[in-house]
């Protein structure tokens, strides 16, 4: 049986709750955070690791958050 790594189910739950929720606005991580369950400080990580390999964009400020690349 394959198992996969907690931060590998994050990333994909993260992935899949950006994708459910994409608008105009960009999808804060905050928000994915309180819907999936997951430690914000956790998430970022994983966020930040998608951002490098350009599964996502990453957009500051106070209005910004996570698109699909």
């Amino acid at each position: 049986m394959l198992r996969l790594s907690k931060k590998l189910l994050f990333a994909v739950e993260a992935v899949v709750d950006i994708a459910y929720h994409a608008g105009s606005a960009p999808v804060r991580s905050i928000d994915i955070s309180r819907r999936q369950g997951i430690p914000r400080r956790y998430l970022e990580q994983v966020l930040q690791h998608l951002v490098h390999h350009d599964i996502l964009t990453g957009q500051r400020g106070p209005r910004g958050g996570y698109r699909l690349a």
